[in-house]
Parts: C-alpha cells; structure tokens; sequence
C-alpha cells in the first residue's frame, strides 16, 4: 500500500510538472521586445511607446536624473489577444520646457505569468526654452502649443488612402498631436482588432495628420472601422470617429 501511495505521489508531482511546463509555453515572461521609442516631445510633454511579447501595465518611470526616476506616469493595462505583441503608449505631462528627462519604461503583471519587465535608461529633452522673449512671454508658449487647452477633435477623415487584399491604409486629420488607432473588425457592433502608428503631432502645421497601416486582413472581405485619437496635445482629451467601411481587393 505505501509502494502504491508513493508512485501516486511521484505522478501526481510529474503531472504538475508538465502543467506547470505547459503554462510557461503558453505564457512566456514578460519581455519588451521594441523599445522604448519616444514617439513626440513637446514642451511640456513627452509620448513615450514600447512593445511586449505579452499583456501587462504600461509605467514610464522619470526625473531630471538618471539616479533618482521619482516620479511616474502611466496608461490603462495593455492587452492585445488578436495580436502577436502589445503595445505599450504612455503620456508624460506637466514638464518643464527646455529640460531633459531620464525614464525607463516598466510592464508588470504580465499576462499569465505575473511577471515584469524593465527598459535601460533613455533620455529625451523637451522643446523651448524657460526664459521669457521679448515681450515677457516664454518661448514655449508662443510657439503654436495648445496652451488654451482646446480639446482633441477630427477635423477631416477617416480616409482609406489605400486597399490591398491583404492590407489597407487609413488616415485622419486631428486639430493637435494625439494617438494613431484604427480599431476595426469584420462585424460593425465588434471592432475587437487594434492597429496603432506612433503618436502624430506636427508643431509647425496648424493639424495633426494620423496614418495607420492595417496588416493581416483577408481578401475580399468588408471590414468596418472606427479612427481613435487620445492624449491629445495640451488637454489630454480624446476623440473617435463614426464606424466607416472598406472591402479587400480579391487575391
């Protein structure tokens, strides 16, 4: 009886073991696998992106030096089923002009494992300059910033630019710089697909172009589509459009 109670406990624990094993290889720890890439700089802002093998938080951690990252930023928890990575985009305001700043970027909680993943150092420095111009108002502000706080709206768009069988390409025109998402699916009621381009801000122009490339798609198929903008320049507001259609060429 003990022989028997003892080879059922050895298969019991090599049982756990290829559990164990198995859900290791469904859910590898978590890594960052592109990134950190600073995708905008403004004067008092930063958007800060980097890719994960797997879903976790989405952290940037900095300050004026590289030896003390105090303070934080973060976005909502990132996760994309339908895709083979997820994308990490954080916002980092309330910056002071003319300054550079050290981060890291950090992912936790990944996705079936728990596990986190940390970036290098990096560094950016934001734009302007803290003195004041000639007529006692700082640089920074006069030159075409979002200073008023005008919150993020589509001024023109979305535009399918392009269809392939397998591919398309959309674009829309924001007010200031925001986020670049096309959320989108075969059925209007369920957009449950992501494709995302980094954050789009130009300060010399008077708009913010967004252009997203859509990968993957099967031919001669109709899919529908919505074009989302957040983080907007100066307000942190966000904006969507209605649900819009294109259909695949045929291979």
């Amino acid at each position: 009886m003990k022989t028997k109670i003892q080879r059922l406990g050895v298969l019991l624990l090599l049982l756990a073991g290829v559990s164990i094993a198995a859900a290791a290889q469904r859910h590898p720890a978590l890594q960052i696998t592109d990134g950190p890439r600073v995708e905008g700089v403004g004067d008092t802002w930063a958007v800060i992106a980097w890719t994960t093998n797997e879903g976790g938080s989405s952290i940037i951690r900095y300050g004026t030096s590289g030896n003390s990252l105090t303070q934080s930023a973060m976005a909502p928890y990132a996760n994309d089923p339908n895709r083979e990575h997820t994308t990490h985009r954080v916002k980092v305001e309330n910056l002071r002009p003319g300054t550079t700043y050290y981060f890291i970027a950090d992912s936790g909680q990944g996705e079936g494992t728990g596990t986190s993943a940390r970036s290098g150092i990096q560094s950016f420095t934001t734009k302007g300059s803290s003195e004041a111009g000639n007529n006692g108002v700082p640089g920074w502000k006069a030159n075409g910033q979002n200073t008023t706080h005008e919150a993020l709206r589509i001024t023109d768009g979305p535009r399918v630019e392009g269809v392939g069988d397998s591919w398309a390409h959309v674009a829309w025109t924001t007010t200031w710089g925001g986020s670049s998402i096309v959320r989108y699916g075969t059925n209007p009621n369920h957009l449950d697909r992501t494709a995302d381009a980094p954050y789009a801000n130009d300060p010399n122009r008077e708009h913010s172009v967004h252009r997203v490339s859509i990968k993957d798609l099967e031919p001669n198929t109709t899919y529908y589509f919505v074009v989302d903008s957040g983080q907007g320049e100066g307000s942190g507001t966000g904006t969507q459009s209605q649900v819009a259609t294109f259909t695949t060429k045929r291979r």
